[in-house]
């Protein structure tokens, strides 16, 4: 059997100035309580105790797309009922119906309404029972506020932050992948060069430093990389060449390399780990970043 969930008060409505209101109208001449309700923009009916269908004003023909039967229809005015999830709500469960059986007000339920079209309507049903001047039930009343466009905003809402999360989620995993690949791109550079025997290749840090040895620096050089990274360039090279003459010595000087343009051909002197002198064609790249 469907469930219908039922709040104490709703937030879009004065329960309590609607109550007054129409208890104030109730004691107008029956023509002139008539002529009120059809000229009310909402959607508005009456029943019996039994829940017979007593009186409808014309929003509630616009609002149901149909014409209720007087005397023959009962509880509500639309010609389908369905709650929130569109689970199928039967006519004798609705908030007209419980109210009646329960002889209180409903307030701050949520329902949706289908029309003989097909389309469906958004409403917060306010049923009001009514009593005679003994205090005994005689019927209620029932006014139908459309919130469809609330609901439709509702869901835009819903749908846009649920785009923007996928978006998100959609970078997130982008940048996640790229940092990755570069990762791998490093890794496999850095194995490349690592695994080059026939040229000694390392890289300086800013002020010279030894950040970077490969196994053909090993090879040709004699030092492993765990003797010489962390070191200073300069102590691998003899004092007297290591001077004025050295154009790397003015790196620790001026605090950089002299020049940022690639610099080959030439050659260069270093120690050897053994001691001896060891000559060799250099390239010089100096890295920004």
């Amino acid at each position: 059997m469907a469930a219908l969930t039922i709040e104490a008060s709703s937030p879009v409505f004065d329960n309590v100035m609607f109550d007054q209101a129409f208890l104030e109208a109730v004691q107008l001449p029956a023509e002139h309580f008539r002529q009120l309700l059809d000229a009310l923009p909402a959607a508005i009916y009456t029943t019996d105790a039994a829940g017979r269908i007593t009186f409808y004003n014309q929003a509630a023909v616009e609002l149901s797309g149909r014409e209720p039967q007087l005397g023959a229809d009962q509880w509500c005015v639309s010609w389908r009922l369905l709650l929130p999830d569109g689970t199928p709500l039967p006519h004798d469960e609705c908030p007209m119906a419980v109210a009646l059986r329960e002889d209180r007000p409903i307030r701050g339920v949520e329902i949706i309404a289908e029309r003989p079209d097909g389309t469906r309507i958004n409403l917060l049903p306010y049923p009001t029972p009514l009593h005679n001047n003994s205090g005994a039930l005689v019927g209620a009343v029932n006014m139908l506020l459309d919130i469809t466009d609330r609901k439709r905003a509702e869901q835009a809402i819903k749908q846009l932050n649920g785009t923007l999360e996928q978006r998100v989620e959609e970078r997130t995993r982008q940048m996640t992948q790229a940092f990755t690949e570069l990762g791998a791109s490093e890794e496999q550079f850095r194995m490349l060069v690592q695994g080059v025997t026939d040229y000694a290749i390392f890289m300086l840090d800013p002020k010279g430093f030894m950040a970077n040895w490969n196994a053909g620096a090993a090879r040709i050089k004699g030092y492993a990389a765990e003797e010489i990274i962390g070191r200073h360039f300069r102590s691998f090279i003899p004092r007297k060449i290591g001077g004025r003459g050295c154009r790397n010595a003015r790196w620790k000087r001026q605090g950089g390399p002299a020049s940022t343009r690639p610099r080959d051909g030439g050659s260069a002197r270093m120690a050897h780990s053994s001691g001896r002198m060891s000559s060799s064609m250099r390239s010089i790249t100096a890295l920004e970043g």
